[in-house]
């Protein structure tokens, strides 16, 4: 199979893991889970509170939250995030993550907790030179996609893209669990939404340097 081919199918797969953990726990946690996107962009499906978008590069769980909707006042939100003790408010975050972590060290073993703690710093250092240090990372990967199966490579991207979302900026999984470190288990503080536009910055740049990576890795690809 294709590097490029089994890339898009390791987002997807992540993507459907990652989403479903997170609203399953929601739903057992009692917590009212407004709707469940896989994919962004246009919706091409809805079924019932689940939508399928045109693009298998993302997700996320809406959840009832009374930063985010105007609820009534007889209603006591015990069903609410927000509203839900500090253990419940960092275990939803992290439940996804947790996930797809524990399932891709089953695949790879005690090997994938190094491939796992590198990619903290590979992220980093790869954000900080797209053309370099970056192109070298994806070079790696390129090599290890063509001489191991698929539930190998999922298992490696896996885990990378699990230390991604443990990053602690804003949008991210690590950013909310922090938030939620930070309220106190409160369900809402006056200095959230100005910590959270600044917490959303280096995560997006981190993002942008990586898709300047891959569109620069693509393009000499295609130039050869």
């Amino acid at each position: 199979m294709a590097p490029a081919l089994q890339l898009l199918l390791c987002f997807i797969l992540f993507m459907l893991i990652h989403i479903s953990v997170m609203a399953a726990c929601a739903r057992a946690m009692g917590i009212t889970v407004r709707s469940i996107s896989y994919g962004v962009g246009p919706t091409l499906l809805t079924w019932g509170k689940v939508h399928v978008k045109l693009l298998p590069l993302a997700g996320n769980v809406v959840l009832k939250d009374t930063r985010a909707e105007t609820l009534y006042d007889e209603d006591p939100c015990l069903d609410a995030y927000n509203f839900q003790p500090l253990w419940k408010q960092l275990l939803l975050p992290l439940s996804g993550v947790g996930g797809l972590l524990a399932l891709s060290l089953g695949i790879m073993g005690a090997s994938g907790w190094d491939g796992f703690l590198a990619a903290f710093g590979q992220i980093i250092h790869g954000a900080l030179a797209p053309l370099s240090t970056a192109q070298a990372l994806l070079g790696d990967g390129e090599r290890f996609a063509r001489t191991h199966g698929f539930a190998l490579v999922f298992a490696l991207f896996s885990l990378k893209l699990c230390a991604f979302n443990l990053l602690p900026f804003a949008g991210l999984n690590g950013g909310q669990a922090l938030l939620a470190i930070a309220r106190g288990g409160k369900p809402y503080v006056e200095w959230e939404e100005t910590a959270t536009k600044w917490l959303l910055l280096p995560g997006l740049a981190i993002l942008l340097a990586w898709a300047a990576a891959f569109g620069w890795y693509g393009w000499k690809i295609m130039a050869t």
